[in-house]
Order: structure tokens, then sequence, then C-alpha cells
């Protein structure tokens, strides 16, 4: 049997050929100890189970699937912090781009009045570059 990875991105792909007695033993398995055939061999490439021994016992795989069971749960934990984070950055975002708004409209204004009032210009060069940067016109 052929089986093809792709990454998630880019273009590149990989092709592997797995006898079909291996891939039908994967099959088994997997049937046997409640696993997905694309989980089993993503899990036999990625943390490298190939070279473990060949007629693997029931304890390997509970070892397995209690490994799975502790990274899944690590999974859980990260994203349960990581979730408020991306939360609360967004909404600094979203603040950072409203007060952005407000000061390039009193720049606007500063500009005007001294003009009104005869007073000499200012360079407000670098508060307009934070303010691009903010609004997201900035090249950076």
């Amino acid at each position: 049997m052929k089986l093809t990875v792709r990454p998630k991105r880019g273009w590149r792909r990989v092709t592997f050929k797995i006898p079909d007695e291996t891939m039908e033993r994967i099959r088994e398995l997997c049937e046997r100890y409640d696993f997905r055939v694309e989980e089993a061999i993503r899990i036999i490439f990625l943390h490298g189970y190939l070279d473990d021994d060949p007629e693997a016992n029931e304890e390997t795989f509970e070892r397995l699937k209690e490994e799975i069971s502790r990274l899944e749960k690590e999974l859980y934990e990260l994203e349960g912090k990581w979730s408020p984070l991306k939360f609360r950055s967004y909404y600094i975002a979203m603040d950072n781009q409203n007060l952005a708004i407000q000061l390039s409209a009193m720049i606007a204004e500063n500009k005007r009045l001294r003009e009104r009032l005869g007073l000499p210009k200012r360079d407000y060069g670098e508060v307009e570059e934070k303010i691009h940067y903010y609004l997201n016109f900035g090249t950076d």
C-alpha cells in the first residue's frame, strides 16, 4: 500500500510504501485497541515506534494508550491557558486601534488649531508611525 503524507502548509509530499501484511496488522491492532488507523500511523511515524519489538504485547499498547491520554490532557490544559490569553490580546489590540483613531483625530484637531492661531507647525511623525502601526497600516 502507498501512503502519501502532505504537510498542513506547502506543496511537498512524501510517499511511503507499506507492505500489505503490515498495513493489515496495523488495522487489526487498531480495531482491537480502539485506535483510528490514521492516528496509529501518525504515532508510528512521529514518535519513532518503528524500532519497537515486532512482537509487541498488550503492555506496549497500553503504555502507548496511556501516553496518548496524558498528552491529550496536557493539550487541553495548554488550550485552557492559551484561550483566555488569545481572547485578551484580541481585545487589547482592538483597544489600541480605538486609541490610535482617537489620537489621530486629536492630532488633526491640534494641527488645525495651531494653523488658526498662527502657531508654528509641529512634527508628529513619530506619533503618526505609531498610529499606522496600531491601525495595521505599517510595513512592520
